[in-house]
């Protein structure tokens, strides 16, 4: 039976095989390119009776957090004056209260035809003034691109100190911050489940690596793999019904796929090296993994039978970390650049590659459930913490600063269910 000091050296050998460290070959500097973007000119128009007092109060607010939404989600140019700007559309927001709620009157116009795209009126509790205003800017969003937004979403990541770490919950503007483990341990690796309902991750609650999957709402935790050896780096298929992970039980790190109910176990890779870090393709058929097969880690794609394995990194001598894009067209992952760690895509034949950051270390990427954003964990300023960007590398934003050690954080939409829907005239 492994040692303890045996079963951590194994996944720190596999978790710096993923975010860096161990090999020593010459960085390759990887070429740069950006990707077009022509957003959509949007203005707010004043209401014909400004609001006073508490009306004035829950417009601002909702104004506030629209504004910013809108301006997150990377589709908007926001215009100052929308008479004078020529913005390709407006948005005017008339604000009404009862007893307890406040109602929101929103008229989106298309400008170039002085059509209107939309008419809602949405009704809310008035201490849910800002959630009410995310759903509005996704809606927006929906409306004017086809895409459903990013500002009713929420982060699950990793903080504190390496020996000493929590799971934490956040929404994407930093409010409603829940830690869901308290036991003085390390934790790693948090995936969200397709649903948005469970989150998979690594603990050493019990001295040695297992996966666990817990359900925050209903407060469950279950331990779903705890093998002899490493347990590590899971990822939830696309139909949430299965978790791809690293395990070392029969000698090195490879990767596996298990089901939920823990009734059918595949070993995809057969090789003497390590393999880890698997992400799934979208179409469930597919899966992207880091190896160091060749002497150097680098990402690879093999199907979900373990057969047709295929390398897509060259550009480079150290790629590891890759993140399946919920669209299909991108991998993002960690590449080290001029002796720093940065976030680049490639597609899935290794075609094209692509540096999105330059400052700093930049480890963790994970794709937003609309795929045009990616979140990450940095050292840019001199300080860690957790940032997003355009798909593109453009937008960078730091967006959670409450916690020591933000990092390693997986994306997810925010349940819909009993929330105040919009009513069209």
């Amino acid at each position: 039976m492994r040692t303890i000091a045996a079963t951590a050296a194994a996944i720190l050998v596999c978790l710096a095989l993923a975010a860096g460290g161990l090999f020593g070959q010459t960085d390759v500097r990887l070429r740069v390119t950006t990707e077009g973007r022509l957003l959509i000119r949007i203005g707010f128009l004043e209401p014909e009776e400004p609001p006073e007092g508490l009306l004035a109060e829950y417009r601002a607010s909702f104004m506030q957090t629209l504004r910013a939404d809108l301006d997150m989600s990377g589709y908007f140019d926001i215009v100052e004056d929308p008479d004078e700007d020529d913005p390709h559309a407006t948005v005017k927001v008339t604000v009404s209260a009862g007893s307890e709620d406040a109602g929101f009157d929103v008229d989106l116009r298309d400008r170039t035809t002085d059509h209107t795209i939309f008419r809602r009126r949405y009704s809310v509790p008035a201490e849910r003034i800002r959630r009410v205003a995310h759903i509005v800017a996704d809606d927006i969003v929906y409306a004017l691109t086809g895409r459903a937004g990013i500002a009713n979403t929420r982060l699950a990541f990793i903080a504190g100190e390496k020996g000493e770490s929590s799971l934490y919950t956040v929404h994407i503007d930093g409010s409603q911050l829940k830690r869901l483990t308290d036991t003085p341990t390390i934790v790693m690796s948090p995936a969200w489940s397709p649903d948005a309902v469970r989150i998979a991750y690594v603990s050493y609650q019990t001295g040695f690596p297992a996966i666990y999957v817990d359900d925050p709402e209903r407060h469950t935790s279950t331990r779903f793999s705890a093998f002899e050896g490493m347990n590590a780096t899971p990822a939830w298929s696309p139909d949430g019904k299965s978790l791809a992970l690293t395990l070392s039980k029969d000698g090195n790190p490879e990767i596996y796929i298990i089901s939920l109910d823990g009734k059918t176990r595949d070993r995809l890779t057969h090789f003497s090296g390590i393999d880890c870090s698997p992400t799934w393709a979208p179409n469930g058929f597919e899966l992207a993994f880091t190896s160091d097969r060749t002497g150097s880690p680098q990402i690879y794609v093999t199907d979900v039978g373990g057969s047709n394995a295929r390398r897509i990194t060259y550009e480079g001598g150290y790629n590891t970390s890759p993140t399946w894009s919920p669209e299909g067209e991108l991998i993002a992952f960690v590449s080290r650049v001029d002796g720093r760690f940065q976030i680049c895509t490639v597609d899935p034949f290794g075609i094209t590659t692509t540096i999105l950051t330059d400052e700093g270390n930049n480890e963790h990427p994970a794709w937003s459930p609309d795929g045009m954003h990616v979140v990450f964990s940095s050292t840019t300023g001199g300080n860690s913490g957790i940032y997003i960007m355009n798909r593109d590398g453009s937008g960078r934003r730091r967006i959670f600063d409450g916690l020591r050690n933000a990092r390693d954080a997986s994306w997810a939409r925010e349940p819909r269910q009993g929330e105040p829907g919009p009513i069209d005239d």
